[in-house]
């Protein structure tokens, strides 16, 4: 009697333990790895889906679907209407903005059911297009992986790599809202035989597409910013060095940044911020097409590298002061130092970090130059 008690209590137990009434099988389920939003030739929103096929009936791997529709929310029915299941987002890998819709003002509010859906995956990656989102999520390379994991490790790569910026969903939605550093986003474009990523896309406060920077260029912003993600590689060419009459840049020297030693000064004079930037960079040699004696001379060799990485630098910065963007988060400085100053500006701060005084100190040490000497 005692037995039938304590299993009628173990059953009663186990009733009231919570049910997962929304399960769905995988054979139920179309995952969403890649989603993609751009504007055909008539500016209407058109929104594609890219989906893995488990089926060994199937001759591609990947099910692409597209729909024109009036928001993301929207074309969920329509595209639940041409797939073979139900759509899930829970794995979403990637979502493609085309530059044209970029360019386009509140297209922010279109991720507005993302952030609301709690199934929807935020570390999702955000990924600017330069060119037809639909080139893109219809090709099918044959020494690739699945397009969209491939994608989503090439931008892995190259960020940890320091040659792009990298954004995912939750970290554009941070940066909107923070007044004192503007957005920014990889950028792929489709060739004829592959997907390249080797361009970052710099947004306004609006999310509003306004131009963009190369990798070095990008390279030189992580300094700047003391965001390297890993080794970081530069390779510069010193005029001094380079012999007349060749075709080869025998003037160039690589090395990697080591580490970022970065102090930002901040003061405010004559209506303008100024900020003045110094950066300790030790660094190792690891390419020198050149005859020196380094051993003898490094101060020679590091003082020709400061002077060329500056002017990349400030190259830089005039660009970023022009197109009124302050992807560097020095407006973190400004509110951080100069609260007075700032509040005034808060709300503009492109336009006063366009007008603000820039002044960046370069200072490499060369602590190995590699095996060869």
């Amino acid at each position: 009697m005692r037995r039938v008690v304590l299993l009628l209590a173990a059953v009663s137990a186990l009733l009231l333990l919570p049910a997962c009434k929304d399960r769905l099988n995988l054979e139920d389920t179309t995952l969403v790895l890649m989603m993609g939003m751009d504007l055909d030739k008539d500016n209407r929103l058109v929104i594609y889906s890219s989906s893995p096929v488990f089926s060994k009936e199937a001759k591609q791997s990947n099910e692409v679907t597209q729909v024109n529709a009036l928001t993301l929310r929207d074309s969920r029915g329509l595209l639940d209407s041409r797939v073979s299941a139900l759509i899930s987002t829970g794995k979403l890998q990637n979502i493609l903005v085309g530059k044209k819709l970029l360019q386009q003002p509140d297209w922010v509010h279109l991720l507005d059911v993302v952030y609301r859906d709690s199934k929807t995956r935020n570390n999702a990656r955000l990924v600017a297009v330069d060119g037809s989102v639909g080139d893109i999520m219809y090709f099918a390379p044959p020494d690739k992986r699945r397009l969209s994991l491939h994608i989503a490790k090439l931008l892995d790569t190259t960020n940890k790599r320091n040659l792009v910026e990298a954004t995912t969903l939750w970290e554009l939605h941070r940066l909107l809202y923070e007044r004192g550093r503007t957005p920014d986003m990889g950028i792929i474009r489709k060739t004829e035989r592959e997907v390249v990523v080797d361009k970052t896309a710099l947004l306004n406060h609006g999310g509003l597409y306004v131009g963009s920077i190369d990798t070095f260029e990008t390279t030189m912003l992580q300094i700047v910013q003391d965001d390297k993600k890993s080794s970081l590689s530069v390779t510069l060419v010193l005029p001094e060095k380079q012999k007349p009459g060749t075709a080869i840049n025998t003037g160039a020297v690589s090395f990697y940044v080591l580490d970022v030693d970065r102090k930002v000064r901040t003061s405010f004079a004559g209506g303008k911020f100024r900020f003045d930037i110094e950066l300790e960079l030790p660094i190792r040699l690891t390419e020198r097409l050149f005859a020196f004696d380094v051993g003898d001379n490094a101060a020679g060799l590091q003082d020709q590298i400061d002077e060329q990485l500056k002017n990349k630098m400030d190259a830089l910065v005039a660009k970023l002061q022009r197109y009124q963007l302050d992807p560097i988060g020095l407006g973190l400085f400004a509110r951080a130092y100069r609260y007075r100053e700032w509040k005034k500006v808060q709300d503009r701060w492109g336009e006063a970090f366009g007008q603000a005084e820039v002044s960046l100190r370069v200072r490499t040490r060369i602590v190995d130059m590699g095996e060869v000497r």
